[in-house]
């Protein structure tokens, strides 16, 4: 038996005033006046024993009228049901529902989801007039002035069958505080927390190690359990992440991704079909067999065939669970970028040569070519690129071209003798090189490359047949080298670093030790200086060419380079194809975009108020959400007990496809306050019968 209103137990002790009253009764001598002893033989002994138990009887009777009093208002409950007696007259109901999509799963009885949302629309009708209900959404634990009890239960329903299923984590921990809070506003006294959860491990994970016990012995827990009672075998595949192994995105250029999937099911998969989606058309296939609850990885890769933002995917086949099947990714294939190459006439020949190869028919980019003494009469900022071939450099323009580095830009500079040595020396160590080496060779004895970086992007899919990164490729015979001291290095020399690469701010530059003429080296006449030159403009415009990913829910900001931060307010497009706009806060390192609680999978892009593309971001979902990690009875309960008043019930509804008749057998049953009413009331006219009766015998 339990109790409402405990604290008024404690008038128990008033029960203990009849018979105080009765002892002190008998300590009292009374007198009484006959005239004969005749009257005497008229007390009969029977009589005597007669009003002695009348005494004893309204004795019990008045401490009995007590007792039932304060039982009433103790408002004692049993589990069960009495006949006549009546039910919680009034109940205060909080639903926790896990819309996690691990919770969106199908087994023999339908979508689990669909079977929670059916539970908890049972429970509401179940309510009466006068109860009161909320519903907390276990993956949106949002401040608790927007939770708060309804009795307009109609309104709830509607309100309910909104809520969809989200790609967040469910958190019990959080959810059952936030109940706790919206509770202690309850208008009655009988208080219920219903849980509809598939009790997954990830949902009882602990945020917070305190010993706070969250509500009190007069709560009831109820746990609901979708996909308790099924008897089928749950197959489900998930893609667990995804590692996209380029970093130079072209157009007809592979795009190779390494895929981890993991088979969460108790039988093994075979020829598990996985798809790649550039843009929603399928580029790619492949089949892989994967054992029971054990991970593969694989690659799988295809040729983009267009410029701009692709949005990409891995996906699996169907199978229980749908929202795991897919990963989700993006990179951005520029189109010709925008190029100004500065320099002299002989600096500029070799350069142009390379730019004009086509490759697959096409051109790299869209080459303006200034003479380095109009170099001061450009804005850099029309250009994606500025390569710097050589020539008397004014210090005005080198600290131009310092700042559009920083602010996002991108330049390619060869050595140069011409400016002033000190201007161009102080020039390349504010961009990051370092120190400057000067060194000349005889014709006879000319330098070479000692080592080359065969794994930077700058070479992606140049080199094959090896994988010792640091082998040396076709070396130029170098006369005339300025080498700098740092940076990244690619390519060594013996005198130091020939090629280096250096982040600026926002912004990339790379560095070549020779300048682009025959005076410093044999370099124009190899086959590797038309490949330095297309590919270092390829690497220089993809900087910003693969998107990031995020775990739904989380928070991440987007920074956005100087270049793209003007006016602060950016487009932002979601997966079904939604815009909104974002107000960018502008700081020194560049704009940053701020995402909270973004739960729809997929990919997102970004565009400037003039619609230019500037970023591309995925959200994935979280990988333990896939993970058929289910707790049983005796660990939920433990999991409970540890969150929870050890004097609350814990009760399970098995059957959530008859969840009122399997409420019926679990729910705390009849309260009994009506019940010590009658029997006070009878008690008292019990005595009030016995009470004249003995003063009629004293009589």
């Amino acid at each position: 038996m339990n109790f409402i209103n405990p604290a008024v137990l404690t008038g128990l002790a008033a029960a203990s005033i009849p018979l105080i009253l009765h002892l002190l009764n008998l300590r009292r001598l009374k007198t009484v006046e006959f005239s004969t002893l005749r009257f005497l033989k008229e007390l009969q002994k029977t009589k005597i024993r007669r009003l002695k138990l009348k005494q004893i009887l309204l004795l019990i009777l008045r401490t009995l009228i007590i007792f039932f009093i304060v039982m009433a208002f103790a408002r004692p409950v049993i589990e069960g049901s009495l006949p006549l007696a009546g039910q919680y007259a009034k109940t205060s109901a909080i639903i926790l529902i896990d819309n996690s999509f691990s919770n969106d799963m199908s087994d023999e009885f339908g979508n689990r989801f669909n079977q929670a949302k059916n539970a908890a629309v049972s429970i509401l009708d179940g309510l009466k007039d006068g109860d009161e209900a909320a519903i907390i959404k276990m993956t949106d634990i949002d401040d608790e002035l927007n939770y708060s009890y309804t009795r307009n239960l109609d309104f709830l329903k509607e309100d309910f069958s909104k809520i969809t299923v989200s790609g967040k984590r469910a958190d019990l921990e959080q959810s059952l505080r936030l109940a706790a809070l919206v509770s202690e506003d309850a208008m009655n006294l009988n208080r219920e927390i219903y849980i509809i959860s598939d009790a997954q491990k990830n949902v009882f994970m602990r945020e917070l190690n305190d010993s706070l016990q969250l509500f009190d012995e007069t709560v009831s827990i109820y746990f609901i359990q979708p996909g308790y009672d099924t008897k089928s075998e749950i197959m489900n595949i998930s893609v667990d992440s995804l590692n996209v192994l380029n970093r130079i995105f072209q157009a007809d250029k592979q795009v190779e991704a390494e895929v981890i999937l993991r088979n969460n099911s108790a039988k093994d998969a075979g020829a598990v079909l996985i798809s790649m989606f550039f843009n929603g058309d399928r580029v790619s296939q492949r089949t892989i067999d994967i054992p029971a609850g054990e991970t593969r990885a694989l690659t799988i890769a295809a040729a983009p065939q267009e410029t701009g933002i692709i949005k990409a995917s891995v996906q699996l086949e169907e199978d229980a669970l749908l929202a795991d099947n897919s990963r989700y990714f993006a990179f951005m294939i520029p189109d010709k970028p925008k190029v100004a190459v500065i320099g002299g006439a002989e600096q500029l020949a070799f350069i142009k040569l390379a730019l004009k190869t086509e490759i697959g028919g096409k051109s790299p980019a869209q080459v303006a070519y200034v003479d380095v003494s109009k170099f001061a009469g450009i804005n850099p900022k029309k250009y994606d690129i500025i390569i710097c071939a050589g020539g008397s450099y004014l210090k005005s323009d080198l600290l131009r071209l310092e700042a559009y580095v920083k602010d996002g830009g991108a330049a390619l500079i060869f050595a140069d003798k011409r400016t002033p040595e000190k201007v161009f020396n102080e020039a390349i160590a504010r961009l990051g090189f370092g120190t400057l080496k000067y060194a000349e060779y005889p014709a006879n004895l000319p330098a070479a490359f000692t080592s080359t970086d065969r794994v930077h992007p700058l070479f992606e899919g140049v080199f094959k047949g090896t994988t010792d990164s640091k082998k040396v490729v076709e070396s130029p015979k170098i006369y005339k080298s300025l080498t700098c001291s740092g940076g990244q290095s690619i390519i060594n020399t013996a005198a130091g670093s020939f090629m280096s690469e250096s982040i600026l701010g926002d912004g990339r530059i790379l560095y070549i030790g020779v300048s682009p003429d025959l005076n410093w080296s044999s370099l124009p006449l190899t086959g590797l200086f038309p490949t330095l030159v297309y590919r270092s403009v390829i690497y220089l415009s993809s900087r910003e060419g693969l998107g990031v990913s995020v775990q739904a829910g989380s928070q991440f900001r987007l920074t956005l380079p100087k270049r793209v931060a003007a006016g602060g307010n950016f487009k932002i497009i979601d997966p079904n194809g939604k815009e909104f706009f974002s107000e960018a806060a502008i700081l020194p390192s560049g704009a940053t975009l701020s995402f909270d609680n973004i739960t729809d999978f997929g990919v997102y892009s970004v565009y400037t108020s003039a619609d230019r593309p500037v970023a591309v971001f995925a959200v994935n979902p979280l990988p333990s959400e896939s993970y058929q990690d289910i707790l049983t009875r005796d660990d939920i309960r433990e999991e409970l007990n540890g969150r929870i008043n050890e004097k609350a019930s814990i009760n399970f509804i098995d059957d959530i496809n008859n969840i009122s008749l399997d409420m019926e057998r679990v729910k705390t049953g009849t309260e009994l306050w009506q019940l010590f009413v009658a029997l006070a009331l009878l008690c008292a006219f019990a005595e009030m019968l016995i009470g004249r009766s003995s003063k009629s015998d004293v009589e």
